[in-house]
């Protein structure tokens, strides 16, 4: 289990300019096992920014609606 706060976006998003990096080098290169492994790293990075960035629930209507 893997759990993560928006603190962390910046590294989240360094390591995602990272992985991106090594896909086009690879790619460049004929790597495609590496191209292929690095595409779920990115895809994951790219799930874990995208709920990061969302707003955070109200948590004052949350307290008012019990």
């Amino acid at each position: 289990m893997f759990l993560t706060t928006a603190e962390f976006l910046p590294h989240h998003r360094a390591q995602r300019q990272q992985t991106v990096q090594i896909i086009s080098a690879a790619e460049a290169h004929g790597q495609a096992r590496l191209v292929e492994m690095n595409r779920h790293v990115l895809a994951n990075l790219d799930r874990i920014i995208t709920a990061l960035d969302q707003p955070a629930p109200d948590t004052e209507e949350t307290a008012d609606a019990g």
